[in-house]
């Protein structure tokens, strides 16, 4: 793994316990694929990590963060293949809640992968969570912190029942998302999304897929999903940064009820939105 904090490789991954990032998860940050030297997707993430610092108030000049980008692929091969992932810290700072007034610490960190996939993946069991996502503070709203408690408890949940992934829904029970994914789910001949407009992260691969659909004609919703329609779904996918489609094989609705889903219907829209470039 490379480490770098504010355009300076670092040998020692170490952060100081007054960090507020450490201390309150105060910061925000954003995961990439890196393919072949270039950061997919590059525009969408700092939009996101734009619309973030702007939300949380801190002091982040967003071209501080594209020439740390500049600088930190310098150091990676020209065809480094891995993750890259990027935290905004407001820093250290004295005790309480109080915003401080200094600049905020960027940090990026890369991960090389040995096994490159380039095609979708199966996920073979995907659970129901029971557990609803608490609604977005308003300010927060689809702003991805540094605070993940909630995909921690639901992904421990999830490991327990031998899931690969699960489904999540909110407090009146429209769907949300998967634990680190969105999801689109096929019912009565069309692509749906849920409309997150309570809680979920709008996510860079949402929208870049979403941008697709539409530039490609394909029919689809962005619209609420009650609980009650998910005997519906004829076919379904989970997408994040990492990877444009993790295809839902089965859903695992109760314990003695598996739903098969059509894997056939997704395999046809990854060619159709010419999702390969993305993996």
């Amino acid at each position: 793994m490379l480490y770098q904090k504010n355009g300076n490789i670092v040998n020692q991954h170490i952060v100081s316990i007054e960090d507020r990032a450490f201390l309150y998860g105060d910061g925000c940050f954003t995961t990439a694929r890196l393919k072949a030297g270039e950061i997919m997707l590059w525009e969408r993430h700092l939009h996101r990590l734009q619309q973030a610092v702007t939300a949380l108030r801190m002091n982040c000049d967003i071209d501080c963060i594209k020439k740390d980008k500049d600088r930190f692929l310098k150091h990676l091969a020209n065809n480094a293949t891995g993750t890259i992932k990027i935290v905004v810290s407001r820093g250290e700072s004295q005790r309480g809640y109080a915003l401080p007034n200094q600049t905020a610490d960027i940090y990026f960190y890369y991960y090389p992968v040995s096994n490159h996939l380039t095609h979708p993946v199966i996920l073979e069991k995907v659970g129901i969570i029971a557990e609803t996502l608490a609604s977005s503070f308003a300010p927060l709203k689809g702003i991805k912190t540094l605070n993940r408690l909630e995909q921690i408890m639901l992904k421990s949940m999830a490991m327990q029942q031998q899931w690969d992934e699960a489904l999540c829904f909110d407090a009146e029970q429209n769907l949300v998302e998967g634990i680190s994914s969105n999801c689109f789910v096929f019912i009565d001949g069309i692509w749906h999304t849920p409309d997150l407009q309570c809680t979920g992260i709008d996510g860079i691969m949402r929208r870049e897929i979403l941008a697709r659909m539409r530039y490609y004609q394909i029919p689809h919703q962005v619209r609420m999903i009650g609980k009650s329609e998910i005997p519906q779904i004829d076919a379904g996918f989970l997408c994040n940064a990492l990877h444009p489609m993790h295809i839902m094989g089965q859903l695992m609705l109760d314990q003695d009820i598996v739903q098969s889903l059509d894997r056939q219907k997704c395999l046809q829209l990854f060619d159709l939105l010419q999702l390969k470039e993305l993996v």
